[in-house]
């Protein structure tokens, strides 16, 4: 459980970050940065963004770069979501248990939410607390609109920048690859992006010269990537503008 999202601070400040990978650099300029009075709290809250940011360690350039290219853009929003997903996996849960089988009504309650908590932490004191952060995190990240009582959602057009970034961060190895394991990749599946427009999006990549190729030969459905992660990135920004 997490009682705290702060995911809306960071997807504001990380366009600011300074250049630089090292994680006491980045928590010292949180802590000088972050709205909150006391510094122990911008000391807790900073650390929390960087361990949801940079779930491996290190402030990767990557992200550095795409947030300095897409300040205040729905791009950002989901790359930052989609790293809070890896180092929160209730929120993928309650995305996967919760939010995917109601999107035929597009609406779900904030206390089916804390229901689903109980069950799952019946001797937990922060239900309501995790239930919000939960919210806090998908409005956060533009994935759900929220009101006091319920959030509503439905599925996603795919921005072309954010979905080469989740694309290589899951597929990271420049070689062919079945469009199955894309298909029913759980971490794109709980972006909530349209999985009718996910093949548009691989030949999108393709006529933007992002990934090499796309093939669909009788049963034989492949895409091929050319970059790493950070070689994408790079290939998107040089552009000069978004993709």
């Amino acid at each position: 459980m997490f009682g705290k999202a702060m995911l809306k601070e960071a997807i504001q400040i990380l366009p600011s970050f300074p250049d630089t990978d090292s994680l006491h650099e980045i928590s010292s300029f949180l802590r000088n940065n972050l709205h909150f009075n006391a510094e122990q709290t911008r000391q807790r809250n900073a650390s929390y963004i960087i361990g949801r940011i940079f779930p491996e360690g290190y402030a990767d350039a990557p992200l550095r770069l795409f947030a300095k290219a897409f300040p205040n853009t729905q791009e950002l929003r989901d790359v930052c979501f989609y790293r809070f997903l890896l180092s929160e996996p209730l929120e993928v849960e309650i995305i996967e248990d919760l939010i995917l089988p109601n999107l035929g009504t597009g609406r779900l309650s904030r206390e089916r939410i804390r229901k689903r908590l109980t069950e799952k932490f019946p001797e937990a004191k922060s239900i309501v607390d995790c239930g919000k952060a939960i919210v806090d995190a998908l409005t956060a990240g533009g994935i759900a609109k929220a009101d006091r009582t319920k959030i509503s959602f439905a599925y996603r057009e795919i921005p072309v920048a954010s979905f080469a970034f989740v694309l290589h961060s899951e597929f990271p190895e420049p070689r062919m690859y079945d469009i199955r394991k894309l298909d029913e990749n759980r971490m794109i599946r709980t972006m909530l992006w349209n999985p009718e427009r996910l093949l548009h999006a691989l030949y999108e990549l393709r006529n933007r010269g992002l990934i090499s190729k796309v093939s669909e030969i009788d049963n034989i459905r492949q895409f091929t990537t050319k970059h790493t992660l950070a070689g994408v990135v790079e290939q998107i920004v040089s552009g000069g503008k978004k993709p």
